[in-house]
């Protein structure tokens, strides 16, 4: 079920434009809602300018 996305942000949004599928994976994976700590954030950060670079260098963005 799809929440009122009314007041939501781009994220949520995006999140919920991913098909019912994939959500239910992506949740899987992650398992429950947990306090990230600096390093954690800091990698999840990092891992995602490092694929953006990867995906440049391939010429998708």
């Amino acid at each position: 079920m799809i929440p009122d996305l009314t007041n939501a942000s781009p994220e949520m949004r995006e999140w919920y434009a991913l098909s019912e599928d994939i959500r239910t994976a992506a949740k899987a994976i992650a398992g429950p809602p947990r306090p990230m700590t600096h390093i954690e954030v800091l990698l999840a950060i990092g891992t995602a300018i490092a694929n953006e670079r990867e995906a440049a260098k391939r010429g998708e963005r």
